[in-house]
Protein backbone atom coordinates (compact mmCIF):
# COMPACT_ATOMS: atom_id res chain seq x y z
CA UNK A 1 0.00 0.00 0.00
CA UNK A 2 1.31 3.42 -0.94
CA UNK A 3 1.93 6.08 1.70
CA UNK A 4 -1.00 8.39 2.40
CA UNK A 5 -3.02 10.28 4.96
CA UNK A 6 -6.52 8.93 5.54
CA UNK A 7 -9.34 11.16 6.73
CA UNK A 8 -12.66 9.90 8.06
CA UNK A 9 -15.53 12.32 8.48
CA UNK A 10 -19.09 11.58 9.55
CA UNK A 11 -20.36 13.99 6.92
CA UNK A 12 -19.03 11.67 4.22
CA UNK A 13 -21.64 9.07 5.38
CA UNK A 14 -19.27 6.24 4.45
CA UNK A 15 -15.75 5.76 3.13
CA UNK A 16 -12.66 7.92 3.51
CA UNK A 17 -10.53 10.56 1.85
CA UNK A 18 -7.01 9.38 0.97
CA UNK A 19 -4.40 12.06 0.37
CA UNK A 20 -0.92 11.24 -0.98
CA UNK A 21 2.08 12.15 1.13
CA UNK A 22 3.79 13.17 -2.11
CA UNK A 23 1.22 15.15 -4.15
CA UNK A 24 1.62 15.32 -7.91
CA UNK A 25 3.33 18.47 -9.11
CA UNK A 26 1.52 19.80 -12.16
CA UNK A 27 3.70 21.57 -14.67
CA UNK A 28 1.14 24.33 -14.96
CA UNK A 29 -2.33 24.90 -16.31
CA UNK A 30 -4.20 22.41 -18.40
CA UNK A 31 -7.79 21.22 -18.34
CA UNK A 32 -8.68 20.22 -14.80
CA UNK A 33 -10.10 16.69 -14.78
CA UNK A 34 -11.99 14.83 -12.06
CA UNK A 35 -12.61 11.11 -12.44
CA UNK A 36 -15.34 9.01 -10.82
CA UNK A 37 -14.56 5.37 -11.52
CA UNK A 38 -14.00 1.88 -10.17
CA UNK A 39 -12.93 -1.67 -11.09
CA UNK A 40 -10.09 -2.61 -13.45
CA UNK A 41 -11.65 -0.67 -16.33
CA UNK A 42 -11.59 2.54 -14.29
CA UNK A 43 -8.03 1.97 -13.16
CA UNK A 44 -6.98 1.40 -16.77
CA UNK A 45 -8.55 4.70 -17.87
CA UNK A 46 -6.88 6.53 -14.97
CA UNK A 47 -3.42 5.25 -16.00
CA UNK A 48 -3.86 6.13 -19.67
CA UNK A 49 -5.02 9.64 -18.84
CA UNK A 50 -2.06 10.12 -16.51
CA UNK A 51 0.28 8.96 -19.30
CA UNK A 52 -1.31 11.64 -21.48
CA UNK A 53 -0.75 14.25 -18.78
CA UNK A 54 2.90 13.27 -18.48
CA UNK A 55 3.42 13.20 -22.24
CA UNK A 56 1.80 16.59 -22.83
CA UNK A 57 2.67 18.80 -19.84
CA UNK A 58 0.39 21.75 -19.34
CA UNK A 59 -2.53 20.33 -21.32
CA UNK A 60 -4.22 18.13 -18.73
CA UNK A 61 -4.30 18.12 -14.94
CA UNK A 62 -5.99 15.23 -13.11
CA UNK A 63 -6.97 16.81 -9.80
CA UNK A 64 -9.01 14.17 -7.97
CA UNK A 65 -10.72 10.78 -8.06
CA UNK A 66 -13.88 9.46 -6.43
CA UNK A 67 -14.33 5.68 -6.38
CA UNK A 68 -16.77 3.06 -5.09
CA UNK A 69 -16.44 1.56 -1.63
CA UNK A 70 -17.69 -2.03 -2.14
CA UNK A 71 -16.61 -2.96 1.39
CA UNK A 72 -18.40 -0.51 3.70
CA UNK A 73 -21.90 -1.88 4.43
CA UNK A 74 -23.23 1.70 4.61
CA UNK A 75 -22.18 2.51 1.05
CA UNK A 76 -25.07 3.10 -1.34
CA UNK A 77 -23.59 1.98 -4.65
CA UNK A 78 -26.13 -0.67 -5.79
CA UNK A 79 -23.69 -3.35 -4.73
CA UNK A 80 -26.06 -6.29 -5.31
CA UNK A 81 -27.32 -5.06 -8.68
CA UNK A 82 -24.13 -3.82 -10.32
CA UNK A 83 -21.07 -5.72 -11.52
CA UNK A 84 -19.75 -5.82 -7.94
CA UNK A 85 -22.12 -8.76 -7.36
CA UNK A 86 -19.87 -10.84 -9.64
CA UNK A 87 -16.82 -10.39 -7.40
CA UNK A 88 -15.96 -12.15 -4.15
CA UNK A 89 -15.50 -10.02 -0.98
CA UNK A 90 -11.71 -10.37 -1.23
CA UNK A 91 -11.75 -9.32 -4.89
CA UNK A 92 -13.81 -6.24 -3.99
CA UNK A 93 -11.22 -5.20 -1.43
CA UNK A 94 -8.43 -5.76 -3.94
CA UNK A 95 -10.14 -3.66 -6.61
CA UNK A 96 -10.92 -0.83 -4.19
CA UNK A 97 -7.30 -0.76 -2.99
CA UNK A 98 -6.05 -0.88 -6.58
CA UNK A 99 -7.72 2.45 -7.39
CA UNK A 100 -6.54 4.02 -4.13
CA UNK A 101 -2.96 2.85 -4.68
CA UNK A 102 -2.97 4.13 -8.26
CA UNK A 103 -4.07 7.56 -7.03
CA UNK A 104 -1.43 7.62 -4.31
CA UNK A 105 1.29 6.58 -6.78
CA UNK A 106 0.21 9.34 -9.17
CA UNK A 107 -0.10 11.82 -6.29
CA UNK A 108 -3.80 12.74 -6.39
CA UNK A 109 -6.49 12.52 -3.69
CA UNK A 110 -8.95 9.62 -3.77
CA UNK A 111 -12.36 9.77 -2.09
CA UNK A 112 -14.52 6.69 -1.37
CA UNK A 113 -17.54 8.27 0.34
CA UNK A 114 -20.89 9.79 -0.63
CA UNK A 115 -20.71 12.49 -3.30
CA UNK A 116 -24.07 14.19 -2.72
CA UNK A 117 -22.96 15.74 0.56
CA UNK A 118 -21.71 19.15 1.63
CA UNK A 119 -18.46 17.43 2.62
CA UNK A 120 -17.74 16.30 -0.94
CA UNK A 121 -19.15 19.44 -2.56
CA UNK A 122 -16.57 21.49 -0.63
CA UNK A 123 -13.84 19.20 -1.90
CA UNK A 124 -15.23 19.33 -5.43
CA UNK A 125 -15.19 23.14 -5.37
CA UNK A 126 -11.49 23.02 -4.49
CA UNK A 127 -10.83 20.49 -7.29
CA UNK A 128 -12.76 22.88 -9.59
CA UNK A 129 -12.97 20.55 -12.62
CA UNK A 130 -13.28 21.71 -16.20
CA UNK A 131 -14.22 18.12 -17.13
CA UNK A 132 -15.76 15.19 -15.26
CA UNK A 133 -15.45 11.63 -16.58
CA UNK A 134 -17.38 8.78 -14.98
CA UNK A 135 -16.78 5.07 -15.60
CA UNK A 136 -18.30 2.18 -13.62
CA UNK A 137 -19.20 4.49 -10.72
CA UNK A 138 -22.05 3.51 -8.43
CA UNK A 139 -23.57 6.78 -7.26
CA UNK A 140 -26.14 8.99 -8.91
CA UNK A 141 -24.95 12.59 -9.29
CA UNK A 142 -26.84 15.80 -8.63
CA UNK A 143 -26.89 18.88 -10.86
CA UNK A 144 -24.15 20.63 -8.88
CA UNK A 145 -21.71 17.84 -9.71
CA UNK A 146 -22.50 17.48 -13.40
CA UNK A 147 -23.11 21.18 -14.11
CA UNK A 148 -19.90 22.49 -12.49
CA UNK A 149 -17.44 21.32 -15.20
CA UNK A 150 -17.72 23.98 -17.92
CA UNK A 151 -16.57 21.58 -20.65
CA UNK A 152 -18.92 18.82 -19.66
CA UNK A 153 -19.58 15.76 -17.53
CA UNK A 154 -19.36 12.45 -19.38
CA UNK A 155 -20.17 8.85 -18.52
CA UNK A 156 -18.90 5.71 -20.25
CA UNK A 157 -21.58 3.01 -20.31
CA UNK A 158 -21.21 -0.53 -21.75
CA UNK A 159 -24.54 -1.02 -23.51
CA UNK A 160 -26.41 -0.16 -26.68
CA UNK A 161 -28.04 3.05 -25.45
CA UNK A 162 -28.84 4.20 -29.04
CA UNK A 163 -31.19 1.19 -29.20
CA UNK A 164 -32.50 2.13 -25.75
CA UNK A 165 -31.12 -1.11 -24.31
CA UNK A 166 -29.04 -1.46 -21.15
CA UNK A 167 -29.50 1.77 -19.21
CA UNK A 168 -29.06 1.27 -15.47
CA UNK A 169 -27.22 -1.19 -13.27
CA UNK A 170 -27.38 -4.34 -15.43
CA UNK A 171 -26.25 -3.52 -18.98
CA UNK A 172 -24.89 -7.00 -19.76
CA UNK A 173 -27.95 -8.82 -18.46
CA UNK A 174 -30.17 -6.51 -20.52
CA UNK A 175 -28.15 -7.15 -23.67
CA UNK A 176 -28.47 -10.91 -23.19
CA UNK A 177 -32.19 -10.72 -22.37
CA UNK A 178 -32.71 -8.77 -25.59
CA UNK A 179 -30.76 -11.35 -27.59
CA UNK A 180 -28.05 -8.92 -28.70
CA UNK A 181 -24.96 -10.44 -30.27
CA UNK A 182 -22.98 -7.21 -30.07
CA UNK A 183 -22.95 -4.17 -27.79
CA UNK A 184 -20.87 -0.96 -27.90
CA UNK A 185 -19.30 1.29 -25.30
CA UNK A 186 -21.12 4.63 -25.24
CA UNK A 187 -20.07 8.05 -23.98
CA UNK A 188 -23.00 10.26 -22.97
CA UNK A 189 -23.55 13.45 -21.06
CA UNK A 190 -24.51 13.05 -17.40
CA UNK A 191 -27.94 14.17 -16.24
CA UNK A 192 -30.16 13.37 -13.27
CA UNK A 193 -31.71 10.56 -15.33
CA UNK A 194 -29.31 7.62 -15.13
CA UNK A 195 -27.70 6.80 -18.52
CA UNK A 196 -30.21 9.01 -20.33
CA UNK A 197 -28.02 12.01 -21.14
CA UNK A 198 -27.26 13.08 -24.74
CA UNK A 199 -25.06 10.57 -26.55
CA UNK A 200 -21.66 12.02 -27.42
CA UNK A 201 -20.07 8.99 -29.09
CA UNK A 202 -20.45 5.28 -29.71
CA UNK A 203 -17.69 2.72 -30.19
CA UNK A 204 -17.73 0.10 -32.92
CA UNK A 205 -19.90 -2.88 -32.03
CA UNK A 206 -18.29 -5.40 -29.69
CA UNK A 207 -18.94 -9.13 -30.15
CA UNK A 208 -20.32 -10.44 -26.83
CA UNK A 209 -20.77 -14.07 -27.93
CA UNK A 210 -18.47 -17.08 -27.87
CA UNK A 211 -17.39 -18.81 -31.09
CA UNK A 212 -20.48 -21.05 -30.96
CA UNK A 213 -22.83 -18.06 -30.67
CA UNK A 214 -23.67 -18.56 -26.99
CA UNK A 215 -22.95 -16.10 -24.20
CA UNK A 216 -20.05 -16.39 -21.72
CA UNK A 217 -20.90 -17.86 -18.33
CA UNK A 218 -19.25 -14.97 -16.49
CA UNK A 219 -20.38 -11.39 -17.03
CA UNK A 220 -16.89 -10.29 -15.99
CA UNK A 221 -15.54 -11.38 -19.38
CA UNK A 222 -18.05 -9.05 -21.06
CA UNK A 223 -17.13 -6.21 -18.71
CA UNK A 224 -13.47 -6.71 -19.60
CA UNK A 225 -14.09 -6.88 -23.34
CA UNK A 226 -16.53 -4.00 -23.85
CA UNK A 227 -14.65 -1.65 -21.52
CA UNK A 228 -11.26 -2.46 -23.07
CA UNK A 229 -11.89 0.35 -25.56
CA UNK A 230 -12.47 2.85 -22.71
CA UNK A 231 -8.91 4.25 -22.49
CA UNK A 232 -8.76 4.85 -26.26
CA UNK A 233 -12.12 6.63 -26.21
CA UNK A 234 -11.29 8.82 -23.21
CA UNK A 235 -8.01 9.96 -24.75
CA UNK A 236 -9.91 10.84 -27.94
CA UNK A 237 -12.51 12.67 -25.85
CA UNK A 238 -9.84 14.74 -24.08
CA UNK A 239 -8.12 15.53 -27.39
CA UNK A 240 -11.38 16.72 -28.97
CA UNK A 241 -12.15 18.88 -25.94
CA UNK A 242 -8.70 20.45 -26.14
CA UNK A 243 -9.17 21.21 -29.85
CA UNK A 244 -12.52 22.77 -29.04
CA UNK A 245 -11.01 24.92 -26.30
CA UNK A 246 -8.31 26.17 -28.68
CA UNK A 247 -11.13 27.52 -30.85
CA UNK A 248 -12.51 29.35 -27.82
CA UNK A 249 -15.48 27.00 -27.47
CA UNK A 250 -15.66 26.48 -23.70
CA UNK A 251 -18.68 24.21 -23.44
CA UNK A 252 -19.50 20.49 -23.56
CA UNK A 253 -18.73 18.44 -26.67
CA UNK A 254 -21.63 17.47 -28.93
CA UNK A 255 -20.36 14.45 -30.87
CA UNK A 256 -17.33 12.29 -31.68
CA UNK A 257 -17.35 9.90 -34.64
CA UNK A 258 -15.61 6.97 -32.95
CA UNK A 259 -16.66 4.59 -35.74
CA UNK A 260 -14.75 6.73 -38.21
CA UNK A 261 -11.74 7.32 -35.97
CA UNK A 262 -11.08 3.83 -34.60
CA UNK A 263 -8.33 1.94 -36.47
CA UNK A 264 -9.37 -1.21 -38.31
CA UNK A 265 -7.12 -3.38 -36.11
CA UNK A 266 -9.10 -2.31 -33.04
CA UNK A 267 -12.43 -2.88 -34.79
CA UNK A 268 -11.25 -6.35 -35.73
CA UNK A 269 -10.30 -7.08 -32.12
CA UNK A 270 -13.74 -5.94 -30.95
CA UNK A 271 -15.42 -8.16 -33.57
CA UNK A 272 -13.55 -11.26 -32.40
CA UNK A 273 -15.48 -13.81 -30.28
CA UNK A 274 -15.70 -13.34 -26.53
CA UNK A 275 -14.09 -15.80 -24.15
CA UNK A 276 -15.05 -17.72 -21.03
CA UNK A 277 -11.49 -17.56 -19.72
CA UNK A 278 -11.25 -14.94 -16.97
CA UNK A 279 -7.46 -15.02 -17.30
CA UNK A 280 -7.59 -13.93 -20.94
CA UNK A 281 -7.49 -10.15 -21.10
CA UNK A 282 -8.44 -7.94 -24.01
CA UNK A 283 -5.66 -5.51 -24.80
CA UNK A 284 -6.52 -2.63 -27.12
CA UNK A 285 -3.52 -0.80 -28.65
CA UNK A 286 -2.88 2.62 -27.05
CA UNK A 287 -4.27 5.77 -28.61
CA UNK A 288 -1.81 7.19 -31.20
CA UNK A 289 -1.32 10.32 -29.05
CA UNK A 290 0.36 8.14 -26.42
CA UNK A 291 2.78 6.72 -29.00
CA UNK A 292 4.11 10.00 -30.43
Amino acid sequence: MSEFNKHIDQESLWGELYEPLKPKINSGGGLRLVLMLSCNCGDNVLHHLFLFEQKYPGLLNIVGVATDDPVDPNARISLKKRIWSQYSPSERIELKNKIINSCMDIGIPCYTGAVKTDYFRSMYKIWNPDILIMFCFGQKLDSFLFDTPVMGAYNLHPSDLPKKIGAGTQPFQNAIRNGLKTSPLVIHGITELIDMGPIVGVSSQVNICLKDGTYPKSLLTLLDKITSIGPWMTIELIDELMKQRLKGDIWPLDWIDFEGKLPEEIKELLRSPATDDLNEKYTVPPHPLLLK
